[in-house]
C-alpha cells in the first residue's frame, strides 16, 4: 500500500465532509492554546501517516515564516500588553503580544495541515458528489478547474520540451532568450486553453447541458460502517464543541494573558477529541499493517504443504 493510500477514503463522501467539518471548524473557533496544540498535534500525525515527514516538514518550514513575523516582528510594532520583555526606541514589546503570535502561527499550521489532510481524502469526483445536486454549477466549475489545472501543466512541459527541442530554449540560452520563450510558450498555453474551452461549450451544449433532462450517477452508497463514522463523530466532537459553547475553553491575550482551567471534564472532552481526530488515521494505520500481514511484498502469503 502506498504512503498517500488511505483506508479512510473509500468511506462516503459525507463521513469525509463531515470528519474535515468538525475538525477544521474548531481549530479556527477555539482560542485556548491546549486545544490548539491539541488540533496540530493530531493533524501533523495524520498529514505524517497520509503524506509523509517530508510533506509535512514542508508546511513546518513554511511556517517558520510565519512565525518569525508573527512572533518576532509584528510584536516591535504592536504593542499590547502588560508583561514588558525589552525596549525598541522607549517601546515595550511585551510577552502577550509574542505569545499570542505564536499561538495564532499554530491556529494556521493546523489548519494547513487539515486542509492537507482534506486534499488527500477528497478527489474531485467526491466534491462533485456532494456540491452536484446541491449546487450544480458550483459543481461542475470545481470538476473542471481539477481537471484543467494538471492539463495545463503537462501541456506547458510539452510546450517547453518543443521549445528546448528547437533549441529556443534550455541552458545554453541566453537571460533574454529565455524571456521571450517563457513568452512564447505562455502564449501557445493560453491559446490552447481557450480552444479547449471552446471546444468544451460545444460538446456540452451538444449534450444536452442545462435543458433539464440531465442524469446523475454515482458510485457511493451509505454503508452501516459509514453510519458508525457519523455516530462516532458526533460523539466525540460533540464534547468539543459542548465545551467551546460553554465557555470552557476560553482564553484571552490582552491586556494579559487568562485562559479558562482544564477541568476533568474539559480534559475529557479534549481526550475524546483528540483520539476522534486521529482514529482515521489509526484506521488506516490498521488496514495497512492488515495487507502488510496478509500480503508481504506485494504477494499473498502462502499456505506451507
Amino acid at each position: 500500500m502506498e504512503r498517500t493510500a488511505s483506508e479512510f477514503s473509500r468511506r462516503h463522501p459525507v463521513v469525509i465532509l463531515c470528519y474535515i467539518l468538525l475538525s477544521v471548524i474548531w481549530t479556527m473557533t477555539t482560542r485556548h492554546p491546549m486545544a490548539l496544540f491539541v488540533s496540530f498535534l493530531a493533524s501533523g500525525i495524520y498529514c505524517v501517516i497520509l503524506r509523509g515527514v517530508r510533506q509535512w516538514a514542508r508546511i513546518l518550514f513554511a511556517g517558520s515564516g510565519i512565525l518569525l513575523f508573527a512572533a518576532g516582528i509584528l510584536p516591535l510594532f504592536s504593542h499590547r500588553g502588560v508583561t514588558p520583555l525589552f525596549y525598541v526606541n522607549g517601546l515595550a514589546v511585551t510577552w502577550e503580544s509574542v505569545f499570542y503570535g505564536i499561538i495564532m502561527t499554530v491556529m494556521l499550521l493546523a489548519v494547513l495541515q487539515w486542509c492537507m489532510v482534506a486534499g488527500c481524502l477528497m478527489d474531485s469526483e467526491k466534491l462533485l458528489y456532494l456540491t452536484g445536486r446541491t449546487i450544480p454549477t458550483l459543481g461542475l466549475m470545481l470538476m473542471m478547474i481539477f481537471r484543467a489545472l494538471p492539463d495545463m501543466r503537462d501541456h506547458y512541459r510539452q510546450i517547453h520540451e518543443a521549445q528546448i527541442g528547437l533549441g529556443r530554449s534550455g541552458k545554453n540560452a541566453t537571460y533574454r532568450g529565455r524571456l521571450q520563450s517563457f513568452l512564447r510558450e505562455l502564449s501557445i498555453l493560453i491559446s490552447w486553453s481557450l480552444e479547449d474551452s471552446i471546444e468544451v461549450s460545444v460538446s456540452m451544449e451538444s449534450r444536452g447541458y442545462q435543458t433539464g433532462e440531465r442524469t446523475w450517477f454515482h458510485l457511493f452508497r451509505f454503508h452501516k460502517e459509514d453510519i458508525i463514522w457519523c455516530l462516532y463523530m458526533i460523539l466525540v466532537f460533540g464534547g468539543l464543541y459542548v465545551c467551546q459553547l460553554r465557555g470552557n475553553l476560553q482564553a484571552y491575550y490582552f491586556p494579559e494573558l487568562a485562559r479558562q482551567p482544564i477541568t476533568p471534564e474539559t480534559g475529557a472532552a479534549l481526550a475524546a477529541g483528540s483520539f476522534g481526530m486521529i482514529s482515521p488515521g489509526l484506521y488506516d494505520l490498521y488496514y495497512r499493517w492488515n495487507q502488510r500481514r496478509i500480503c508481504p511484498e506485494n504477494g499473498i502469503q502462502g499456505t506451507k504443504a
